[in-house]
């Protein structure tokens, strides 16, 4: 009984062990690309199909005249004391916070589609309609945020200023700008998504702050959330446009939350697009 039972555990070793091994060897590589190519087929979705061959724009502040602009928003600040001694330690020199964003992002379209991140000035040329831009920064320092707003007649979003002369971005009717509590200070930030700008294959992006502490936050929940927002917002077999503003304590962009968001439900062909808000508490 001994050697049959040694005899039969040979046989299984040497016969039957080697095919199941490889047949799990085969279920786990099935496993593993199943989720990569799911992932891959949403992600051209929420990007666009131009994501798999034309490389994607992070257009940034070409940092023309930012001394000036610093000096500018200096001498508001200086002109609301209040102001200053609330959002002491909160102002950000803009542009510090840039290569980490980009690196952020360089990252997920590596993984995604293997292209590299191109790095543009708003300035430059080269970026059109027939790419993928992702705009980082507010129209007050970005040239492209400014063009991107004024294409798209500023339907989800508005970058303004609040009655106290404040600025801020106004969604659903409300006015959101930075704030303090309890001693703390409270970014604003948005993620607006735009597609068929001019070219449905492709979309253009910004991730932009009242300080570049929102900025960051943008992109990074960008990065972390994109699958998320595909779900939420591409229902249907249709892309759409949407807006989600954001709230990041300074100094914790990697906790941003949202407050409210915007969708285009309504397609751009049609006479009138309706906006759907949504808040989060």
């Amino acid at each position: 009984m001994w050697k049959l039972g040694k005899v039969l555990a040979q046989f299984i070793a040497s016969h039957a062990l080697p095919p199941l091994l490889v047949s799990w060897d085969l279920l786990t590589q099935v496993a593993r690309i199943v989720p990569e190519t799911s992932d891959r087929f949403s992600f051209r979705r929420f990007w666009g199909d131009g994501s798999l061959s034309a490389d994607p724009y992070f257009v940034m502040d070409s940092y023309e005249n930012v001394r000036l602009r610093n000096d500018f928003r200096k001498m508001e600040m200086l002109a609301a004391p209040e102001h200053l001694q609330r959002f002491t330690g909160s102002e950000i020199v803009y542009g510090a916070f840039s290569p980490q964003a980009a690196a952020m992002l360089t990252a997920l379209f590596w993984r995604h589609t293997g292209k590299v991140l191109r790095v543009a000035a708003d300035t430059d040329p080269r970026h059109g309609g027939d790419s993928i831009l992702i705009s980082y920064g507010t129209s007050d320092s970005n040239f492209k945020t400014f063009e991107i707003e004024a294409g798209s007649e500023s339907a989800l979003c508005q970058f303004l200023a609040n009655a106290s002369g404040r600025r801020a971005f106004r969604l659903g009717g409300q006015f959101y700008s930075m704030e303090s509590r309890d001693g703390i200070a409270y970014d604003k930030a948005i993620l607006l998504r735009l597609t068929g700008q001019p070219d449905e294959n492709y979309c253009h992006v910004v991730c932009a702050g009242l300080s570049e502490w929102g900025s960051l936050a943008a992109v990074y929940y960008l990065t972390r959330k994109w699958k998320e927002l595909h779900k939420r917002f591409d229902r249907f077999g249709r892309r759409r446009d949407f807006c989600v503003l954001l709230e990041v304590e300074c100094g914790q962009f990697e906790n941003a939350r949202e407050v409210i968001s915007a969708v285009s439900w309504e397609s751009k062909q049609g006479p009138d697009p309706a906006f759907v808000f949504s808040n989060h508490v």
